[in-house]
């Protein structure tokens, strides 16, 4: 595994409500010019990235990541991971995803989270996967 990998993989299992320092843990891995993207939004910059990540834990009552792969090179790293959360005013979602970052000059310039927005909601709705499921059926 890379430092980058390890730093990365480190940095989002520490991402949880109960713990106040784990938003700023992530700036170091950041350059200040950077972008994220994921299936809902796009956000450039570090201080609007940590500031997204803030907003996502004051949401939370409960939420924890699982990385089960991280893969690459000090210039490109490939995570996989399952994110396990309960809103604070809302259902508990599940979802499986894939992050690529791409860093330079060991600072990740490009965060791209890919993750099914469809099987999120499913996961929140009683019954919601047969509802997914029977929407996909024809497709298949």
């Amino acid at each position: 595994m890379t430092q980058l990998g390890e730093r990365l993989r480190d940095a989002l299992v520490a991402l949880t409500p109960d713990n106040a320092g784990a938003v700023e843990g992530l700036a170091p891995l950041y350059d200040p010019a950077m972008v994220f993207r994921d299936p809902i939004q796009t956000i450039r910059g570090r201080e609007e990235f940590l500031a997204m990540n803030r907003r996502l834990l004051r949401r939370m009552r409960r939420l924890t990541w699982d990385v089960t792969a991280v893969q690459g090179t000090e210039d490109e790293v490939f995570l996989e991971w399952r994110m396990q959360c309960g809103l604070r005013l809302g259902p508990s979602l599940d979802v499986d995803g894939t992050t690529r970052v791409r860093a330079r000059g060991g600072l990740i310039v490009d965060h791209r989270d890919y993750w099914d927005l469809g099987e999120m909601i499913a996961s929140a709705l009683p019954g919601g996967q047969r509802l997914l499921n029977a929407l996909r059926a024809p497709l298949a």
